[in-house]
């Protein structure tokens, strides 16, 4: 790194932030979960895992770190973050899509979040590869008419009106997609724009009424079976356009049990998580961030609002991971590692400042915090190397 990207990192760390772009680099321990993480993107089939380890403990940690593998292994990736208040809720399958729509990444543009970056990915790889690939396939050999292989009628519609070239098209199509119940009322207008419009570039024999009658605009009926369908063809289009696939990764999946009163909307997101657990809604890899009680926390939520016919061994049958705590010796590695990087942002030489009793010092002290540790023990080292560069000559 040089000095202005190791500023950036310095900047990030002073705040107890993970730095952007960097995070493996600041992983320490864990070793054999994170071998085990690595095979699980290393083999491409559909799989569900919850990653466990206590509040402040590197959950999020983790979920940067696989964000930042799966980009180098040119995955294309979606981190939501859960927050019933915020309206993401994961009984709302329709919410859930259009949050993985707002925070897409691909390996191409990294840091780049949403669904313009993906959308003209894709239209690139269409034109590049012309009518030799399997793209004849989604497009009906260019006809635009009708797709064997996408599932969702909103997608195929959504990526045919993107490869139209249509700025204001692909504007409807990003809002559409980024907030699809706020679409219900406004049904006319995606057919205008999206298909009436749009008539000279494809050969669609639809009548008005039919895209209304069969819903095709509607993400959220018939048990959102069009918000399950738009996520698998988000990641069958990641496959086609030469990606390992699409990843998601769900950070505060606790939301489901703290922020959801009714017990209804808990079950509907407990069924949601079986759904992407059996892949046969989403046949792509998703990762939740969770606390060891989670599982058991949600059959006590069920049990204590009557619920006693529930399945519970669902519970029992989702892949779970559980984070080993970090030592003392991982926290100075740790520690070493960010002296490094102070060192290399501000043309000094810290090692020659801090004596490494001084450095361990800090972080057993740091340690004496109990929640969030790791990042207490960051901030205060950070602080005390800036302490120590304001004062050195």
């Amino acid at each position: 790194m040089d000095s202005f990207q190791a500023q950036h990192i310095i900047e990030s760390l002073r705040l107890g932030i993970p730095p952007e772009g960097y995070v493996r680099q600041f992983t320490v321990g864990r070793t054999k979960e994170i071998e085990d993480l690595i095979k699980r993107l290393q083999v491409h089939n559909e799989t569900a895992v919850l990653l466990m380890a206590n509040y402040g403990s590197g959950k999020t940690h983790l979920l940067k770190y696989i964000r930042e593998e799966s980009l180098e292994r040119n995955y294309a990736v979606s981190t939501v973050t859960i927050d019933s208040n915020s309206g993401v809720r994961f009984n709302r399958m329709d919410q859930i899509f259009g949050a993985v729509c707002r925070n897409i990444e691909i390996p191409q543009s990294p840091g780049q979040k949403g669904l313009r970056s993906f959308f003209n990915f894709l239209v690139g790889e269409i034109n590049k590869k012309n009518d030799e690939s399997i793209w004849q396939e989604i497009s009906n050999n260019w006809k635009w008419d009708y797709s064997e292989v996408l599932n969702s009628p909103a997608i195929f519609i959504g990526i045919r009106a993107w490869a139209t070239g249509n700025d204001k098209a692909a504007d409807i199509v990003e809002d559409w997609f980024f907030q699809p119940w706020q679409y219900k009322a406004k049904l006319k207008k995606l057919y205008t724009q999206l298909i009436e419009n749009l008539r000279p570039f494809f050969r669609d024999p639809r009548p008005d009424w039919k895209f209304y009658t069969d819903q095709v605009f509607t993400f959220d009926s018939n048990g959102y079976s069009q918000s399950w369908a738009a996520l698998s063809d988000l990641n069958i289009l990641a496959l086609y356009s030469d990606l390992n696939g699409l990843i998601i990764l769900f950070d505060e999946f606790e939301d489901v049990i703290t922020n959801l009163k009714n017990v209804a909307h808990q079950e509907a997101a407990f069924w949601n998580l079986f759904h992407f657990y059996s892949g046969k809604k989403y046949f792509g890899k998703t990762f939740y961030a969770v606390t060891p009680a989670f599982v058991e926390k949600c059959k006590n939520i069920l049990l204590n609002k009557g619920r006693w016919d529930f399945d519970f061994s669902l519970f029992d049958k989702l892949p779970t991971y559980e984070m080993s705590p970090l030592t003392t010796e991982h926290l100075y590695e740790l520690a070493m590692r960010i002296l490094e990087t102070h060192g290399i942002a501000y043309n000094w030489e810290p090692d020659l400042e801090m004596k490494a009793s001084q450095l361990l010092k800090i972080i057993n002290a740091a340690s004496l915090q109990t929640q969030d540790r790791a990042r207490h023990i960051i901030k205060s080292v950070v602080k005390a190397l800036d302490d120590l560069y304001q004062e050195s000559p």
